[in-house]
């Protein structure tokens, strides 16, 4: 159950940072293709899936 809860922990941080940074983005016209790597870096550094 641990791990379970765990992992929800980790996606709900990697979710957040990925809301906080995409506001940034679209304020900064950041490219897509740009973003869409860095989004899924940070799933990645988490240790997520983003499942999309």
């Amino acid at each position: 159950m641990d791990k379970i809860n765990s992992n929800d922990s980790k996606l709900s941080q990697a979710r957040s940072l990925v809301s906080q940074l995409g506001m940034f983005a679209e304020e900064n016209d950041i490219p897509k293709d740009l973003w869409d790597s860095l989004e899924a870096k940070i799933y990645e550094f988490y240790g997520v899936s983003s499942a999309r």
